[in-house]
C-alpha cells in the first residue's frame, strides 16, 4: 500500500468521524431544545371546608370553600378549586381535566341507608342529572356537562408563580357531604346502644369513594402528555350540632384534604406500552361534571350553635 492510499483512507475516516460528531451534536441540541419547551404539570393537595345552614337534625353541608370562613359570609355559587402548577421549562397548552368516581355504588349506599333508617334525604341519578333533595332544598347537578374541563394554557412557574385554578366535581362534593352526615347518624345510633362515639361503618358501606383525575396537555410543539392521579378525601375535622344554642353559619360541618397521588404510568401520548382507558367503555365508573342548577338560593342563616366533636372523652 502506497503512502497516497494510506493518506486517502485516513482522510475518509476523518470525514466519517466528523459526520458522526456532527450528528451527535445536532441530536443533543434537539434534545436540549425539546427539554427547554417541555411542561411539567403538578396538582398539590387541597383543603376544603363544608358548611350547613340547617338548624335541625339534617345538617348536610351545602356550601364549600377552600378556606375556613371565620367571620366572612358564605358566597353563593362559589365552589372550591384545585390549583395546577407548571414546574417545567416550557408552556403547557390544551389542558384537559377529567374526573371519575363510582357514583352509582355511592348513590345506592346512601339510598339503602336512608330507606332503612327513615331519613328524609332523596338522592337519585336520572336523565344525566344527580338529584339531591332534603328539607325543601332541591338541586339538579349535571353529570356530563363540563365533565372535560378545558383550559387554554399555563406558563411555567419561572415566568409566573400564578397557578391555574380548576373546579372540583360538584357531584362528588354533594355525595361526600351526605356520607359524612350519615356516618354521624350511624355513629349516634351505635353510641346510644354501646356508648361508642367513634364513627362506626358497619350497617352500610358509607366509606368515601376514591376519586380519579386524568390530566392531559401539550407542549408548544404539539407533543401530548398525560398524568393520572388517585385522589382520596381525608376528613380531619367532623362535627355535629347539639340543640339549644345558636351557632354561626361560618363554623364548618367538616374539613378535609384532597390528596393527589400520581400514578406511575407513561406520561407521553401515545404511550409505547400503555393506553389510557376509554371512560365510555369503563364499567362501574361515571365521568362527572360540575355544572349545577339549584332549585333555590342559599342565603345567610344561622346554624345550630353548639357542636360536639366526634371523639372519645379524655380521662381526668
Amino acid at each position: 500500500m502506497t503512502i497516497e492510499q494510506i493518506i486517502s483512507i485516513l482522510g475518509q475516516l476523518a470525514t466519517w468521524v466528523t459526520v458522526v460528531l456532527v450528528y451527535l451534536t445536532v441530536r443533543e441540541m434537539a434534545k436540549q431544545r425539546k427539554a427547554a419547551q417541555k411542561p411539567e404539570l403538578i396538582i398539590p393537595d387541597v383543603s376544603i371546608s363544608g358548611y350547613s345552614t340547617e338548624q335541625d337534625e339534617i345538617f348536610i353541608a351545602s356550601h364549600w370553600n377552600n378556606k375556613e370562613l371565620k367571620n366572612e359570609g358564605i358566597a353563593v355559587g362559589r365552589f372550591p378549586k384545585i390549583a395546577i402548577y407548571n414546574i417545567g421549562a416550557g408552556a403547557a397548552k390544551e389542558i384537559n381535566i377529567k374526573w371519575e368516581f363510582d357514583m352509582q355504588d355511592t348513590i345506592k349506599s346512601i339510598q339503602d341507608y336512608c330507606y332503612r333508617n327513615s331519613i328524609p334525604v332523596v338522592v337519585r341519578s336520572q336523565d344525566n342529572f344527580l338529584q339531591v333533595e332534603f328539607k325543601g332544598r332541591e338541586s339538579f347537578i349535571s353529570i356530563s356537562a363540563s365533565s372535560n374541563l378545558e383550559h387554554a394554557y399555563l406558563m411555567p412557574a419561572s415566568v409566573t408563580a400564578q397557578g391555574l385554578e380548576s373546579d372540583l366535581p360538584l357531584t362528588f362534593l354533594e355525595l361526600i357531604s351526605i356520607l359524612i352526615f350519615l356516618r354521624f347518624h350511624q355513629s349516634n345510633k351505635k353510641s346510644s346502644k354501646d356508648k361508642v362515639v367513634f364513627p362506626v361503618v358497619e350497617e352500610a358501606n358509607l366509606e368515601i369513594p376514591s376519586l380519579y383525575c386524568e390530566l392531559s396537555y401539550a407542549d408548544v410543539g404539539g407533543e401530548k402528555y398525560m398524568k393520572k392521579f388517585d385522589v382520596t378525601f381525608d376528613p380531619f375535622l367532623m362535627r355535629y350540632p347539639a340543640k339549644g344554642i345558636e351557632f354561626p353559619v361560618t363554623e364548618p360541618v367538616f374539613q378535609g384534604v384532597f390528596e393527589f397521588k400520581e400514578k406511575n404510568e407513561c406520561s407521553k401520548i401515545p404511550c409505547p406500552t400503555q393506553r389510557a382507558p376509554d371512560p365510555r367503555k369503563s364499567t362501574g365508573t361515571v365521568v362527572v361534571g360540575v355544572g349545577a342548577f339549584s332549585g333555590g338560593l342559599r342565603g345567610l342563616e344561622l346554624a345550630p350553635s353548639k357542636w360536639r366533636p366526634l371523639v372519645p372523652p379524655t380521662s381526668g
